[in-house]
């Protein structure tokens, strides 16, 4: 089974910063780890651009997905998001998002 990274760029609703991280935290995250293909997740909040324009999403997801394709995992959130409360949105989500999928050309290289 082939492992891609789905990466997630998404914005709390004007005023709402606080309860999107709790929701995203609390309910998106273990959610998100109830879809079929889902194995990983972590977030991550922007910082700085090293002088390049600064993104209009300031906050990242980083799922890794282990699935033979992209679509795969997407079917099965799409699945889950159909299931009433099974992927809870919350109001404190901007809905304007970008998001891609990556795999793997090379081997994880490391210091260590």
């Amino acid at each position: 089974m082939a492992q891609f990274l789905w990466l997630v760029l998404t914005n709390p609703a004007e005023g709402a910063e606080q309860e999107f991280n709790r929701w995203y935290d609390e309910e998106h995250v273990p959610d998100m780890l109830g879809v079929d293909g889902v194995a990983a997740v972590q977030r991550f909040q922007f910082v700085t651009s090293g002088g390049l324009p600064e993104p209009a999403q300031r906050y990242l997801a980083v799922y890794e997905v282990e699935a033979d394709s992209p679509e795969d995992v997407m079917a099965s959130f799409g699945k889950a998001l159909a299931e009433p409360g099974r992927i809870r949105l919350s109001p404190a989500l901007d809905r304007e998002s970008l998001q891609w999928h990556f795999r793997p050309i090379g081997p994880r290289i490391s210091q260590d």
